[in-house]
């Protein structure tokens, strides 16, 4: 004989009813619940705080490291300036551009490796420039073309100086990196007339 649905008992929904308000219950038990929350909001967070931090740190120092680098160039040019250069760097091309390269590197007090990242370009004008060129051409440092030129008295000069420092995140400095490398390079323009020094 087949029961009808008059026949069955009130109790036979009691399970399913109290499943749910048992799961209602317990939902509305973890949503009120504020264990741990401090540490999932954190785990949430850290990450791109940490990134802004590192934003932070690399701007202030990569404007810190310009400064110094301007600096221990205008420091390093009196000696052009005064035509001292004429006695303290002598001999070929390349070993008065490393010397004067060496004199700025020992006012900056940077890193061991300065000397392998600081590039410089002393340069006779015929006037002064109103915009002096970049040392960075298609995310290369002419090494080549930039290097110390004699200085004579009462000339104009340009002395250009650029120093590459390292990205350390690469998803904020990367895009604006200017060097094939993926390194950032920092720039540095003293420009003035060399006084009437003599010559012998």
């Amino acid at each position: 004989m087949i029961a009808s649905s008059h026949d069955r008992s009130p109790g036979s929904h009691r399970p399913a009813r109290s499943t749910r308000r048992w799961t209602a219950r317990l939902l509305r038990r973890f949503g009120a619940d504020r264990k741990g929350a401090t540490a999932v909001e954190f785990g949430l967070i850290s990450l791109p705080f940490m990134f802004m931090l590192m934003m932070i740190v690399e701007t202030s120092m990569a404007f810190w490291t310009r400064q110094v680098l301007q600096e221990a160039t205008a420091q390093a040019s009196r000696t052009i300036l005064t035509g001292e250069a004429r006695t303290l760097y002598t001999g070929s091309v390349a070993v008065q551009t490393a010397a004067f390269r060496d004199a700025i590197c020992a006012r900056m007090n940077l890193a061991s490796d300065c000397s392998t990242r600081l590039f410089i370009d002393v340069q006779p004008e015929s006037s002064f420039p109103a915009t002096p060129n970049s040392m960075v051409t298609s995310g290369t440092i002419n090494t080549a073309s930039y290097q110390m030129r004699a200085v004579g008295p009462g000339e104009i000069v340009v002395i250009r100086t650029a120093y590459k420092i390292p990205v350390l995140v690469a998803g904020y400095f990367g895009s604006l990196s200017r060097l094939s490398s993926g390194e950032n390079v920092l720039e540095s323009v003293v420009a003035f007339r060399s006084e009437p020094f003599p010559t012998t």
